[in-house]
């Protein structure tokens, strides 16, 4: 039996999840639907449970579940209990009591997640997920630490398996269609059921390493999708001196649009500003096919092998250590360049007998660095080189996080403490 390979792109948001799958015969992304909802590619994030397949033993059976539009039709046609806001409670870490039985919001979101691949792979005989990325639309760690248990759920290697933000999959969207829309800036809006974010990618050429700069504004306090939906006319008009005034400050090349807030045809006034000298083009499902442009890799990883992404997230420094040599060489733990929630590394050492590390904090652009003097406290007397150390960095946020030090022993003859240190980090990137 021939497995299908499958490279998924998947497009997690509060109300919805998207997902699409690379059709390696056209060489594109391809955004799914489920059965019942064919009309669109906003799956909701809904489920319903019912108990009618229970087997007597007070067991409950996987087939009592569905989720998205199928989820939706049945709450008014079965006996059961509608889960919703799994996103929400997420965040929040608030259980759900679901006939008697307390659920984490965490397993719900995995178990949704699930659901609406395998409402997917079901058509296939056979497959294989050879990739699957995961594009977020917060980066929240309640939400972040739930989708990287996905990965476990469905036997992924670190190598089959990505989270990324909005912002980059959108980036990947955008560099794998015609170079000819960024010759010059590029702007994106999202306009959700929160209210509208501004996002502008300058393209530095010619420089060494050529750069991305992504520009965020939250417009929520000026357009919210709630405030306007009764007013096309107006909504127009507030959105079109927006474009007018956001638009005027550089050149751009392309304006892309997406958001259930775009969904309807209200735009007049308004596209007749975006589309002065630009391409304008709306879409839903952008984030979802920037994901699975990432997850296939190949010749779309290409466009953006050149370019340093310099985002809200991103890490803009190495982390790593000196060696007492007379270079003082640099012996990274982490590398920067990449989003906070996906950059990690180890490395271990063997100190002398004064248990001392120093702790490197180099800014990847301009090569400045910070440099922190650890005494590490505690340890058994051992002889020299008998004591490893393990060093991890972890992160909170872009500038935020901790190194993690860790007394490994040295086999049987010098057992572990297991004594674990932690030294908070805070860095500003001066860009």
């Amino acid at each position: 039996m021939t497995e299908h390979p499958l490279y998924l792109g998947l497009d997690l948001s509060p109300e919805y999840t998207q997902l699409s799958y690379y059709k390696l015969d056209e060489g594109v992304p391809e955004s799914i639907c489920h059965s019942d909802s064919k009309d669109t590619y906003l799956l909701p994030n809904i489920m319903f449970y019912t108990d009618k397949y229970k087997d007597g033993t007070g067991a409950k059976d996987e087939s009592g579940w569905s989720v998205g539009a199928v989820a939706a039709g049945k709450r008014f046609k079965e006996d059961g209990v509608v889960v919703d806001r799994i996103y929400q409670k997420t965040i929040i870490n608030e259980d759900t009591e679901i006939y008697g039985t307390s659920y984490k919001a965490k397993d719900l979101l995995v178990k949704m997640l699930l659901l609406h691949i395998r409402e997917f792979t079901k058509q296939f005989e056979s497959y294989e997920i050879r990739r699957l990325v995961v594009t977020i639309a917060d980066a929240d760690i309640h939400i972040i630490k739930a989708v990287q248990e996905l990965q476990g759920a469905l036997h992924l290697s670190d190598e089959q398996f990505e989270i990324t933000s909005h912002i980059d999959s959108g980036i990947y969207y955008i560099f794998n269609q015609p170079e000819s829309l960024r010759n010059n800036s590029v702007v994106l809006f999202d306009f959700n059921s929160s209210g509208l974010d501004y996002y502008r990618f300058d393209i530095t050429h010619n420089k060494s390493p050529e750069i991305v700069d992504v520009f965020h504004q939250n417009l929520k306090d000026r357009l919210t999708f709630s405030a306007f939906k009764k007013d096309d006319e107006e909504l127009d008009e507030q959105f079109a001196a927006i474009c007018q005034e956001l638009l005027a400050e550089t050149y751009v090349s392309s304006v892309f649009l997406t958001g259930i807030g775009f969904a309807d045809n209200w735009l007049k006034e308004s596209a007749t500003i975006l589309c002065q000298g630009r391409r304008v083009f709306v879409g839903q499902n952008i984030y979802t096919k920037g994901a699975c442009y990432r997850a296939f890799g190949d010749r779309h990883s290409k466009v953006l092998d050149r370019y340093l992404i310099r985002s809200e997230y991103t890490v803009g420094f190495d982390i790593g250590i000196s060696l007492n040599d007379d270079s003082k060489t640099f012996v990274p733990i982490t590398r920067g360049g990449q989003e906070w929630f996906h950059t990690k590394g180890k490395l271990y050492i063997f100190p002398d007998e004064s248990n001392q590390v120093e702790l490197i904090y180099r800014n990847i652009l301009t090569g400045d660095y910070d440099k922190e003097h650890i005494e590490i406290h505690g340890l058994p007397k051992r002889p020299p080189k008998t004591t490893k150390i393990s060093l991890e960095a972890e992160f909170y946020s872009a500038e935020k996080g901790a190194v993690v030090i860790r007394d490994e022993g040295f086999g049987t003859m010098f057992p572990t403490t297991n004594k674990i240190y932690r030294k908070e980090f805070d860095l500003k990137w001066e860009k």
